[in-house]
């Protein structure tokens, strides 16, 4: 990877959804529009229908055009501040150094940070005791580059760019209340322990603990409640 200095244009078109957790990244609505991009697209194509992520660049200036990114899970949530040492702020875009066709899973790992509402999400590849790039995209999302190679993305505001599954785009998003990030961290915390090996409590728990965050969140009508009573249903749908 190399970093191009001018600004990108991509901060209104992250998406986030929750209930199949894929973060969204550029104009392609769908799957369909992203297979038409590949044809004029070097990158990362393997994710569709497995387990890596697709990455897309221009063919014609190599810059950064669209991403496809599977969040690993469960999602670990962070009680504490995060903290990336040794690193340098860049803000501008992402270039291919060559074009040459690349594999890159970027959410070996992916933790929530709820006292910042910020995603951070990497490759088994960042070596955290040495210095990385964050290359600030938009004011909310930042690639990690590290020896140039992509290692990683955090996400700033992370639950204000959530949204639901059936939705390809939005173009008015509802408010969203300052303990929202709250209610997406209980509710990622009930998933970890719904996936642990050792469940901490009785499934009949896990059900009534959900039902109570739907309870809580169904006054409101913003599309990012919205989505999490959908993923929360959907959770206990799987659960009966």
């Amino acid at each position: 990877m190399i970093i191009d200095n001018n600004l990108s244009d991509i901060n209104e078109e992250i998406r986030w959804y929750l209930s199949s957790q894929i973060i969204w990244i550029g104009k392609a609505k769908d799957y369909k529009e992203v297979e038409e991009l590949k044809k004029t697209s070097y990158g990362s194509f393997d994710w569709l229908w497995s387990d890596a992520d697709t990455i897309l660049f221009n063919k014609d200036d190599l810059k950064f055009s669209g991403a496809v990114i599977k969040l690993s899970e469960p999602i670990n949530v962070i009680k504490e501040k995060s903290d990336i040492k040794q690193f340098e702020g860049r803000n501008g875009i992402i270039k291919l150094r060559d074009k040459k066709n690349f594999n890159s899973k970027l959410s070996y790992i992916t933790e929530y940070y709820p006292r910042e509402d910020k995603i951070i999400s990497y490759s088994e590849t960042w070596d955290k005791l040495e210095r990385v790039v964050l290359v600030n995209m938009t004011g909310n999302f930042s690639f990690v580059l590290q020896n140039d190679e992509m290692v990683g993305f955090v996400l700033e505001n992370a639950s204000k760019h959530i949204i639901s599954d059936s939705i390809h785009f939005v173009e008015e998003r509802g408010a969203v209340e300052p303990d929202f990030s709250l209610k997406l961290s209980a509710f990622l915390e009930l998933v970890e322990m719904m996936e642990s090996e050792i469940p901490e409590i009785e499934e009949s728990e896990l059900k009534k603990s959900f039902a109570k965050i739907y309870e809580e969140i169904l006054p409101y009508e913003g599309t990012n409640y919205i989505a999490l009573r959908d993923t929360i249903l959907n959770v206990i749908d799987y659960m009966d």
